[in-house]
């Protein structure tokens, strides 16, 4: 506990001492091998050629100090060059991408083969993408392949120009103004089985009886469930546990709703919903909505806006708005709602846990819920010696857009979330797998 203040205070001085460590490195013009390139030549020059009058280490000295001053003044010069000419840049047609192919963007630089010594190359900031350059007609054609999701108005690209030798490096900003669009990729999955609201007729039950009727629907067997009413001829075929439960005496609704829920690792889950709106997973009607995102979609289009937007939500709103969208999106108590979520633990879970078990209380009758948890892969638990436990738990581990979820993640994530006793379906988007039943199993087949 009296660690506690310094666990709070120690990230939040390293990232302003990073960020200005970064900011002063990147117009410092030498790097590591140019610094002891001139200090060694300098060394030479003055101590052993001037005051010795060794004159091999006298012509070792000064062509030492001439190449790291000529690329020096060429790196600065192309670098402010560049700069000058691509500060203003606009572009009018929208790029509008899938996460996890590459395509090209139109954007390209001369390759400055006219130019003695320098050498050209520069990543994007923002959003998130690999950055591959192709020689094309003595240019440097631009091919990225996006790693997240999102919808952006400009292009922050860094830019980096060194030399051949690698003594002087100069890394500037370029902003491009153009609208950007990456959908969330869908990987190998082909398909998505989500269980809808039955579509039924307008009939009640009669006024001398319960408002309940027979015991002939189904649902998996949570913990509590009498054993009595569990189906075992089912058991046998399938190694799942279902329930007979009573039928309900009022007309469902045709409607299906969904959300996504952001947070660490979200590019699966968002993956999958795109797949059940493609595939008319939801059915003919349905509402879809996430994170960062007011209004609903009721089409594909809006679907793939919704899911691009959701991308830029801040971890303290994750898995916020999911209780006024369900009271809004399912105004019956019939009507059945399918939440994606990530597969690794974050500040969302404890959220999405309080909405869901206030929804199922004794006191409300609210539409059920089932979970669609989503990753890329799961890999399992390596061993962690005591400093790199210390630097997770102080500074934080950087989650990576994409890739595989560790076990222990999973695990927490899936039991988690069975203790709201819904229905809990694993789905992996890489292997193209979807895992229905029970969360221990759903994690043993992974």
């Amino acid at each position: 506990m009296r660690f506690a203040p310094l666990r709070r205070w120690f990230p939040r001085v390293l990232q302003r001492v990073t960020a200005a460590a970064r900011a002063v490195r990147a117009w410092f013009p030498l790097t590591g091998l140019g610094v002891l390139v001139a200090a060694g030549s300098a060394l030479a020059l003055v101590r052993y050629g001037l005051h010795q009058v060794d004159l091999l280490l006298l012509v070792v000295g000064a062509v030492g100090l001439a190449l790291v001053a000529l690329t020096l003044l060429v790196t600065v010069a192309t670098a402010v060059t560049m700069l000058l000419q691509q500060r203003r840049r606009r572009t009018d047609d929208a790029l509008q991408l899938e996460c996890g192919y590459a395509a090209r963007t139109g954007f390209s630089l001369p390759s400055l083969w006219y130019v003695p010594f320098v050498r050209l190359s520069w990543t994007w900031l923002s959003p998130v993408a690999e950055v591959r350059l192709v020689p094309l007609k003595r240019r440097l054609q631009e091919e990225i392949r996006p790693l997240r999701r999102g919808l952006h108005e400009s292009v922050v690209r860094a830019l980096e120009v060194g030399d051949a030798f690698g003594l002087t490096r100069v890394t500037v900003r370029l902003r491009e103004t153009r609208v950007v669009r990456f959908a969330p990729s869908v990987g190998a999955l082909r398909q998505m089985r989500v269980v809808r609201s039955i579509a039924g007729g307008d009939e009640i039950s009669h006024p001398g009886g319960p408002p309940e009727g027979e015991r002939i629907d189904l649902r998996h067997y949570a913990p509590g469930d009498p054993i009595k009413f569990v189906l075992w001829k089912v058991f046998a075929r399938t190694r799942q546990l279902v329930v007979r439960t009573p039928e309900r005496a009022i007309a469902p609704t045709r409607q299906t709703v969904a959300y996504v829920v952001t947070g660490p690792g979200d590019e699966p889950a968002a993956g999958a919903a795109r797949v059940a709106v493609d595939t008319g997973a939801l059915g003919a009607e349905w509402v879809l909505g996430a994170d960062g995102c007011d209004v609903p979609a009721k089409s594909s289009v809006q679907a793939m806006e919704v899911l691009a937007r959701s991308a830029s939500t801040e971890d303290a709103l994750a898995g916020a708005g999911l209780g006024d969208f369900l009271r809004k999106a399912t105004p019956g108590a019939v009507s059945r709602a399918v939440v994606f979520v990530p597969a690794r633990p974050g500040p969302w879970l404890d959220r999405v846990l309080a909405t869901v078990k206030a929804r199922s209380s004794p006191n409300q009758m609210q539409s059920p819920v089932e979970f669609v948890v989503c990753t890329d892969g799961i890999v399992p638990p390596g061993k962690r010696t005591w400093w790199t436990r210390f630097v997770l738990r102080t500074v934080g581990a950087a989650q990576e857009p994409v890739g595989p979820s560790r076990g222990e993640d999973v695990a927490a994530v899936l039991k988690a979330l069975a203790t709201t006793r819904a229905p809990v379906m694993l789905v992996d988007r890489v292997g193209g797998h979807v895992y229905p039943g029970g969360h221990h199993r759903s994690l043993e087949a992974a």
